[in-house]
């Protein structure tokens, strides 16, 4: 079963004109003699585990050289070997990008037909103008047939090696990290893995000529105005040319890179845990995946402890954190995050990218998702003589704790400090009307300021308290009901002294948190 364009979608170029040392270093695919490759392929398959427990294979499919032989290697393999239980799918896209793209689709049904492979196809609504575009597309319809076929079902596409010396080179050219520079992943978790990875184009040539392998020329392909186009076919083979070795070099560089950006992830996400400030899902240790309901939703960190690291810390730390919320900010990007983690007062807010939102709350660094804002508490105009929640401030020595409008208030008093608590305030006897009340801010509260009395609402606004967060904040109160303290906003305030001098001051510490919601297995509040 043969096609008469076989074999001219690639040509004499790169991947053939490099003598017997191109490619020949790394990974299974390298340095094995004459061995087939389907015994090579099949040895890698299985050492991987890639199909342990696996159910049924969805192979993308466009008619070309690579996924044709990933084809034609996945039937050896179901049948060769121990993998007769595992159902064997095809998924095929239409871009619309070229004129009779339709033939494309009814070819590979044709040849599933006879392979007795099922088919699936999906033809774009309107014709694809982008690679990124119809990559999306892609892999939405191949995920769309995998989740037809149950949770044992894996995807499985044709990048080999020559893709990911094509992509390395790309990102090397856009400036990428570790992490760009890992290119193209030999498994995307949780579904999707790419087994043709440690294989050159060449060998995949070979095979098909071997064993007749049927595939379809793609004249996009040689449309330089695409710009993997014109890396494949002109940068790449110069640059073997300069550099003999240089395509397998840089299939290497995306190992090691993996390997380097891994290890560099686990130790930010190490740190990430040792400044956070209250309890969050737990961070993947892998590459960061879009949101999900598994994922954290916010992440706070302690900005004392986050301006102590240095620069060469502090900045990949910071993208780490945004990445886990799936945000990947760019420099610029990245500068003004930083610029705002150092400088940016209390109750400032800031909107980096990705549906990200930053906020500096008391101390606090807040990294949460846009489109899952902290609920707005409701109104509680509660009378100052009998409010929600109180602490009652007596001259024993004591402590105590509430939570309300998504805070938590710990308190300790006494004569001097003794919990370490990070609020702290000094109250002589005489100036002050015992007992104390530390309770939340109620409508109608005021403060006296050394320039006059003044509404408690006006001070948060003042201090940029984000309008979702002022219901509830603490304040501590005298026995008359006036304020005398904003823990971390404003005071103590201070009363004239009475008669006799100064009596004995007494000591009150506040430790101020938000309240983290328990979430059901579903990632939503229980």
């Amino acid at each position: 079963m043969t096609e008469p364009g076989r074999g001219h979608r690639h040509g004499p170029g790169y991947g053939h004109r490099h003598g017997p040392g191109y490619g020949h270093r790394h990974g299974p695919g390298y340095g094995h003699g004459h061995r087939p490759l389907d015994v090579r392929f099949g040895d890698h398959v299985e050492t991987s585990g890639w199909l342990d427990g696996a159910t049924a294979v969805v192979a993308g499919v466009s008619g070309g050289v690579d996924s044709m032989v990933l084809l034609h290697l996945l039937r050896l393999l179901r049948f060769g070997r121990s993998q007769g239980a595992v159902s064997l799918h095809v998924a095929h896209v239409d871009h619309r990008m070229r004129p009779r793209s339709e033939e494309d689709a009814a070819w590979v049904a044709k040849i599933c037909a006879d392979w007795q492979v099922d088919f699936h196809l999906h033809t774009a609504a309107r014709p694809v103008t982008g690679e990124a575009e119809g990559r999306d597309l892609r892999y939405a319809f191949f995920e769309e047939v995998r989740r037809g076929l149950g949770d044992g079902a894996v995807i499985m596409t044709a990048h080999t090696a020559d893709d990911q010396a094509e992509t390395v080179l790309f990102r090397i050219a856009r400036g990428s990290g570790p992490r760009g520079l890992g290119a193209v992943h030999p498994a995307r978790p949780p579904h999707i893995v790419r087994p043709l990875l440690p294989f050159w184009r060449r060998d995949l040539l070979a095979h098909a000529a071997e064993h007749g392998v049927p595939y379809r020329d793609d004249p996009s392909n040689l449309d330089t105005r695409w710009t993997r186009n014109r890396l494949r076919h002109t940068v790449l083979p110069l640059l073997e040319e300069a550099v003999p070795g240089a395509a397998a070099a840089l299939a290497a560089l995306a190992d090691t890179s993996r390997l380097h950006a891994a290890a560099l992830d686990e130790l930010l996400d190490e740190r990430i845990a040792a400044l956070s400030t209250g309890a969050h899902a737990p961070l993947s240790t892998t590459a960061p995946a879009p949101p999900s309901h598994t994922a954290p939703t916010s992440l706070s960190l302690d900005r004392a402890a986050l301006l102590a690291l240095p620069d060469p810390v502090l900045v990949p730390l910071l993208r780490r954190a945004l990445a886990h919320l799936g945000s990947e900010p760019s420099r610029a990007a990245t500068a003004q995050l930083l610029r705002f983690v150092r400088e940016s007062p209390s109750g400032r807010r800031l909107h980096p990218t990705g549906g990200v939102v930053v906020e500096h709350r008391l101390g606090e660094i807040r990294i949460r998702r846009a489109h899952n804002p902290s609920p707005p508490s409701p109104p509680s105009p509660r009378p100052v003589s009998a409010p929600a929640a109180a602490i009652r401030i007596g001259s024993e020595p004591g402590q105590g704790g509430y939570a309300h409008g998504g805070w938590v208030v710990d308190a300790a008093w006494g004569p001097e400090p003794r919990m370490g608590f990070p609020h702290v305030a000094h109250f002589a006897r005489d100036r002050v009307s015992f007992p104390l009340s530390l309770r939340p801010w109620a409508p109608g509260d005021r403060m006296t300021m050394p320039y006059g009395r003044k509404k408690v609402k006006k001070l948060l606004l003042e201090a940029r308290m984000p309008a979702d967060l002022r219901a509830g904040v603490p304040v501590v109160a005298d026995a008359g009901g006036a304020v005398r303290w904003i823990p971390g906003i404003a005071g103590p305030s201070r009363a004239a002294p009475k008669a006799g001098g100064e009596a004995p001051k007494w000591c009150l510490e506040v430790n101020i948190s938000r309240e983290v919601p328990q979430h059901s297995d579903r990632g939503g509040p229980v």
